[in-house]
């Protein structure tokens, strides 16, 4: 199991800005605004560009989590 953590705190436990992660995943500031707020999904790559530079695994990050109920 992993720990689960909120996108904006993996961001701060690296010390960057929201500003300094779009510029390295070359997207725009607000696309990167609505991902963290979860009002926009990432694509695959994208999602995979922010994992590396704030050095997380995918399934750590709580707005990436699967919603649908199980059963």
């Amino acid at each position: 199991m992993f720990p689960i953590k909120k996108l904006s705190e993996a961001r701060n436990d690296k010390g960057l800005t929201q500003e300094q992660v779009c510029r390295a995943i070359n997207i725009s500031l607000k696309h990167y605004q609505n991902i963290e707020h979860g009002i926009t999904s990432p694509t695959v790559n994208i999602a995979l560009h922010i994992c590396e530079i704030l050095d997380v695994d995918p399934r750590e990050i709580e707005e990436w989590k699967d919603r649908r109920k199980t059963e």
